[in-house]
C-alpha cells in the first residue's frame, strides 16, 4: 500500500539566537501516535529549523503538512503554509496548538485571516489529527471534497465558505496511550549542539487561572504517565550533546505521589550520566512539602516555583486564584531556601484590579519572603484563556497593544520564494486601576528587581541587610527612587528601558509586521534584540556593573550613617566588600583570575555565610591576600554558556535571563599561599 508523506513542523526563529531552543515535543507525540496506529500507511518526517523544512519541501512535496500553532511561531508557519498553497496547492496543510481562540469572535477572525490553511486540530491532538487523516483518505486526500460533506471531525475545525464547521471535543487520551517519540527514534534528529530534550509526565491541570490556557475545564482532569520514562530518560541521557538541561512541560510538578519515583528516576540520571544539570519545570502550586521533598532529591537541578501571580487579595479573586494558598507558597519557598535548593516566584503586572501599590507590595512580599529570582511577566492576552473575552476587557477597562515576541523574526527562503516573518503578542499596558503611566513606572520597578535582587548578583549587599535586620526590598526602592540621579550611563539605561517599553508598541499585528518587514536589515544586524528586560539586564551586568556597583556602596553607606548603624568596622568593610563584589564579577566570561587582592576581613567566611554576617565577626588581625578563581566547575559551566548563547548582547541577555543562579558563576576567594 502507498504510504502517505507526512511533515510536522514545530518551527523556531533562529534570525539572530533561537527563539526556542528544545526539542519539538508536541509534533513528537503526535507523529508517534500516528505510527504507532498506522504504521503501514503513512511516513512522518519532523522538522524544528525553517531551512530543514525548506529543504525537505524542494526536495519531496509531502500530502500533509501539520505545523504546531504557539504564539512564538504562528505567523512563520502562516507564511509557509502560504507559500506551500501557492507552489504545491494539494498539499493540505493542518494547524493544531493552543494559539487559536475559542470564542466566536476569534475563531472567524482566524479562517478570515488565514485562507491557506486547511484544518485547524483545538485540543489534545493525537487522536484528532490521525482521525482528520483517515477521513481524508477517504476521500483520496480531496480536501474540496471533505469539505463539501460538512462533516463534523473530532477536535477538528474548517471553514467552508463563511461557515466554520467545529467537531465535538474528543475525550481526553490517557498519556500511557502515547508512545515515546524519544524511544521510537523519531527525536533523534534533534539530539545537536543547539537544542535541549523535552518531555512530559503530566498533562492537565487541576486549577482554573483566568489567565492560563490550561484553566478550562477540559485540561482541569490530569492524566499521569510513568511506564516509559525510565527507558526514555535513559535514552535522552546517553544521547544528549547541547545544553546539559532537560525541559519538562508539566504545569505541577512534584505535586502528585507519582513524582517520587520520577524525581529517583531523573536522578538516576544525573549520577550515571552528569545530566541533567539544570531541570526547566514549573512545580506544584499546592502540596508545597511533597514538592520541596522531590526537589531536594534532584541535587539543585529544579528550583522550586511559587507561581503567586500577586500578593494581593482582591487582584487574586479576579483571576480565580484564591484555591491556592499564599501563606503555603511562601512557607515552601522558606523551607526550601532552608535546603540549598534553588527557589523562583513569578508575578504578572496588569492583572485585574492591579495598581503601582499592589504591584509594589506582590514585590516586596516575594522578595522578603527570599525567593532567589522573581519572574515577572506583563499580562499576555492569551486565546483559549477567561480574561481574554470581551466581557472581561469591558468589565475591567482593559487597554491592549501588540509587541515583538523576542529574538523571534527573520527572513527565510523556500524554493524561491522569500519572505520575512515575526512573532507579535497581545499585552495589557492599562486597565481601570492602572493607568498606562503607573505601568510604566511598574515596569522600571521589575527591571529594578531584576538587576538587584535576580540571581543574587549583589549578595553582598543583600547579605549584609540580613545582618544587619534591614530591609533587603527598602533598599533596593532606594536605588530605584534614586535611579535617575547616580550616573548618565545608568539614567541612560533606564531611559532606553522606558523607550523599548512604551514606543515599541502597535495597535496590531498586521501594523507591527509591516513596520518588521521594512527594517528587517537592520534588526538581524542589531545585537541587542527587542527584549527590552534583557537588554537591560544585560547592559547592567556586562556594561555598567562597576557604575552600579559603586552606586549601591555608596547609597548603603549613606543609609546605615542615616540610621545611625555605620561605625568604623563597618565603613572599612564597605570599602573592601565592594572591591570584592566587583573583582569577583567583572568580566565574568573572559576567564581572568584576580591575583593578590588584599582584605583586612575574612572573605571567605563571608561567602560561606552568604555575607549573612556581621562586619566585626569578618575582621582579621592582618591583612590577607586572596586569588579570585574560578574552580573546575564553574569553568564547564561558562564554556557551556559561551557556547549555547554566542557571544550577541542579546544573548548574553538571554543567558541572565534564563539560569536563575548565575551567582554560582562568581569568582571563589582563596587564600594566596
Amino acid at each position: 500500500m502507498d504510504k502517505k508523506s507526512i511533515y510536522l513542523a514545530d518551527l523556531t526563529h533562529n534570525g539572530l539566537i533561537l527563539s526556542s531552543n528544545v526539542f519539538p515535543l508536541s509534533i513528537g507525540l503526535v507523529g508517534a501516535y500516528l505510527l504507532e496506529k498506522k504504521p503501514e500507511l503513512y511516513e512522518v518526517d519532523l522538522f524544528k529549523y525553517p531551512e530543514d523544512l525548506s529543504n525537505a519541501l524542494e526536495q519531496n512535496v509531502p500530502q500533509v503538512v501539520g505545523f504546531a500553532n504557539y504564539s512564538w511561531n504562528y505567523d512563520i508557519s502562516r507564511q509557509y503554509a502560504k507559500i506551500i498553497k501557492k507552489l504545491w496547492p494539494g498539499t493540505i496543510v493542518v494547524f493544531g496548538g493552543p494559539n487559536y481562540g475559542l470564542t466566536e469572535q476569534e475563531i472567524e477572525q482566524f479562517w478570515q485571516c488565514n485562507p491557506n490553511i486547511d484544518f485547524h486540530v483545538v485540543q489534545e491532538g493525537e487522536e484528532a489529527f490521525l482521525t482528520l487523516l483517515e477521513r481524508l483518505r477517504e476521500v483520496e486526500f480531496d480536501v474540496g471534497r471533505l469539505k463539501s460533506t460538512r462533516m463534523k471531525i473530532g477536535n477538528v475545525h474548517y471553514s467552508v465558505g463563511e461557515e466554520i464547521i467545529k467537531g465535538d471535543a474528543l475525550p481526553r487520551l490517557k498519556l500511557e496511550d502515547i508512545p515515546s517519540p524519544y524511544l521510537m527514534g523519531l527525536m533523534d534528529k534533534f539530539f545537536d549542539e543547539n537544542l535541549g530534550p523535552m518531555i512530559h509526565t503530566t498533562r492537565g491541570c487541576p486549577f482554573s487561572c483566568a489567565f492560563c490556557t490550561e484553566g478550562s475545564k477540559y485540561y482541569n482532569i490530569v492524566s499521569q504517565r510513568e511506564s516509559q520514562l525510565e527507558k526514555e530518560m535513559h535514552y535522552i541521557s546517553q544521547r544528549v550533546k547541547g545544553p546539559r538541561d532537560l525541559f519538562i512541560s508539566d504545569a505541577n510538578f512534584g505535586m502528585f505521589k507519582q513524582d517520587y519515583e520520577k524525581a529517583r528516576i531523573i536522578a538516576e540520571c544525573q549520577e550515571k550520566y552528569d545530566y541533567p544539570k539544570y531541570v526547566h519545570v514549573s512545580t506544584g502550586k499546592n502540596q508545597k512539602e511533597r514538592v520541596v521533598d522531590i526537589v531536594k532529591k534532584l541535587n539543585g537541578a529544579v528550583s522550586m516555583a511559587a507561581s503567586l501571580q500577586s500578593t494581593d487579595p482582591d487582584v487574586l479573586a479576579n483571576v480565580a486564584r484564591s484555591n491556592i494558598s499564599v501563606d503555603k507558597l511562601s512557607e515552601a519557598g522558606q523551607i526550601a531556601n532552608t535546603n540549598d535548593t534553588g527557589t523562583y516566584s513569578e508575578l504578572i503586572l496588569g492583572l485585574p484590579g492591579d495598581s503601582i501599590a499592589a504591584h509594589k507590595q506582590s514585590l516586596r512580599d516575594t522578595v522578603e519572603m527570599d525567593f532567589d529570582n522573581i519572574r515577572m511577566y506583563q499580562l499576555i492576552m492569551l486565546p483559549q484563556t477567561v480574561l481574554n473575552t470581551p466581557d472581561n476587557r469591558l468589565k475591567y477597562n482593559m487597554k491592549t497593544k501588540h509587541r515583538i515576541m523576542p529574538r523571534s523574526f527573520g527572513r527565510y527562503r523556500v524554493a524561491g520564494e522569500e519572505f520575512v516573518s515575526v512573532e507579535s503578542e497581545e499585552i495589557l499596558i492599562s486597565n481601570s486601576t492602572l493607568p498606562f503611566e503607573d505601568y510604566i513606572v511598574c515596569r522600571e520597578m521589575d527591571l529594578t528587581v531584576e538587576i538587584l535582587h535576580n540571581g543574587k548578583v549583589f549578595a553582598e549587599i543583600q547579605g549584609l541587610c540580613k545582618a544587619m535586620n534591614l530591609s533587603w526590598f527598602d533598599f533596593i526602592m532606594l536605588f530605584f527612587e534614586q535611579r535617575r540621579n547616580l550616573s548618565p550611563d545608568i539614567t541612560k539605561m533606564y531611559d532606553d528601558f522606558r523607550t523599548g517599553t512604551s514606543d515599541r508598541l502597535w495597535d496590531s499585528a498586521e501594523e507591527l509586521a509591516e513596520v518588521v518587514g521594512k527594517d528587517i536589515e537592520n534588526m538581524l544586524k542589531d545585537e541587542r534584540g527587542t527584549n527590552e528586560m534583557s537588554t537591560g539586564k544585560a547592559t547592567a551586568f556586562f556594561v555598567l556593573f562597576q557604575q552600579i556597583n559603586d552606586a549601591l556602596f555608596s547609597l548603603m553607606e549613606n543609609w546605615l550613617a542615616k540610621l545611625g548603624k555605620l561605625d568604623p568596622i563597618t565603613k572599612d568593610y564597605l570599602v573592601e566588600l565592594k572591591q570584592f563584589s566587583l573583582m569577583r564579577k567583572r568580566k565574568l566570561l573572559s576567564m581572568e583570575t584576580s591575583e593578590n587582592e588584599s582584605y583586612s576581613f575574612d572573605m571567605t567566611r563571608a561567602e560561606q555565610h552568604s555575607f549573612k554576617i556581621l562586619p566585626r565577626e569578618l575582621k582579621t588581625q592582618s591583612v590577607q591576600k586572596y586569588h579570585l578563581v574560578y574552580d573546575t566547575k564553574q569553568i564547564k559551566l561558562l564554556s557551556a554558556y559561551s557556547e549555547e548563547f554566542g557571544g550577541s548582547f542579546d544573548g548574553l541577555g538571554k543567558m541572565l535571563m534564563r539560569y536563575p543562579h548565575i551567582h554560582r558563576l562568581f569568582r571563589k576567594p582563596v587564600l594566596a599561599a
